[in-house]
């Protein structure tokens, strides 16, 4: 009766030590799971706010409540490359042109971070200094095309030539999760604005 006891007392400890190690696996598998969903929440929604800035900033390219400031020799796009675009357009509505450029640091402009390829999106308004609109930035990219739907080459020596643009972007955690960096991409194929060609 004694050693049958002790091997009860031997294999409920071994059953118990299994069951706490499965749960102990089970719920770092649930932690896991929530900081990387979690992690994806938070940049797909800063993908979708940060594309309806870009969007609406971009179509709004050559306009101007007051038409006659802009004339045939005005240079629209001021200029273009592949990770900075700078342009005229009237932010406010008040009939006044403003200038907006777009573009990004490079990596050292956030070296304190542990992801070695994010960086910082600005966008500057007229004079003003530039404002960080994005801090994870990993891939911002601008292809430009001619009215034949034909590539220009960067950086685009004749900003008039600019029909349409695509417009590619990603963003990475600034911190990773087991190695891993949680990442979404966004890309607007043919984008162009109506002003775009009152030249």
């Amino acid at each position: 009766m004694g050693f049958s006891t002790i091997l009860d007392i031997i294999g409920a400890t071994l059953i118990g030590g299994l069951l706490l190690l499965t749960m102990n696996r089970l719920n770092q598998r649930a932690s896991e799971t929530n900081i990387i969903y979690g992690s994806d929440k938070n940049l797909q929604l800063e993908v979708v706010q940060l594309a309806d800035l870009i969007e609406n900033d971009f179509r709004k390219i050559g306009y101007c409540e007051d038409p006659a400031k802009i004339s045939d020799s005005t240079n629209i796009i001021i200029s273009a490359d592949t990770s900075q675009i700078k342009f005229i357009t009237d932010t406010n509505r008040d009939g006044n042109l403003d200038t907006l450029e777009y573009f990004v640091s490079d990596t050292s402009a956030l070296s304190m971070t542990k992801n070695p390829r994010d960086r910082i999106l600005y966008r500057k308004h007229n004079s003003a200094q530039p404002i960080n609109i994005s801090s994870d930035i990993t891939y911002f990219y601008l292809r430009y095309f001619d009215a034949l739907n034909i590539e220009i080459s960067s950086p685009v020596q004749n900003p008039r030539t600019i029909n349409y643009m695509e417009i590619s972007f990603k963003v990475e955690d600034s911190e990773a999760y087991n190695e891993e960096y949680s990442e979404a991409y966004w890309q607007q194929v043919r984008l162009t604005s109506r002003n775009l060609r009152k030249r």
